[in-house]
């Protein structure tokens, strides 16, 4: 399976299939206190995942949510020596990590199964090129690839 993610600017992306076709859209609310939700929808505008920030600076970590229940504690482990991005939690265990930020391999139980790539758009902003084995691929992983955004974006402009 391969999608392009697409930063739209103020926390939305647009997740596209190979032929271009919108499959799945990320936005982000601001709440008026505490920490802004990211909700990961499908070509329907369902709500299937929602990601709240729960720290934040140099080393951010996120929870993803999934019927109100932690699915998924995401860390960011390193972000210039060997950058990686630890996905752990009731969904399995997931690490996305590299020599850069622009070029990560995705691993899952030791075995390679996919990986994100960071490129540059004509207006300067980032795109990511999500891999992953069709076995492995399930509705949240697309969410992998806004974490690195979230965790690497200045790095990777």
């Amino acid at each position: 399976m391969e999608l392009t993610i697409i930063p739209k600017g103020s926390g939305k992306f647009e997740i596209n299939d190979p032929k271009g076709r919108k499959i799945y859209s990320v936005t982000k609310k601001r709440k008026l206190m505490g920490n802004p939700i990211t909700t990961l929808h499908d070509a329907s505008n369902y709500a299937l995942y929602t990601m709240v920030r729960t720290a934040a600076g140099k080393r951010p970590s996120f929870q993803i949510i999934f019927n109100d229940a932690v699915f998924l504690n995401v860390q960011c482990k390193s972000l210039y020596v060997d950058p990686s991005i630890l996905f752990e939690g009731q969904g399995g265990k997931y690490e996305l990590k590299g020599k850069t930020s622009k070029n990560l391999e995705l691993r899952t139980q030791g075995q390679l199964i996919g990986g994100i790539v960071t490129e540059e758009q004509s207006n300067g902003m980032p795109k990511y090129q999500l891999t992953i084995e069709d076995k492995f691929y399930d509705d949240f992983i697309p969410l992998f690839a806004v974490a690195v955004d979230k965790c690497f974006s200045t790095a990777n402009k």
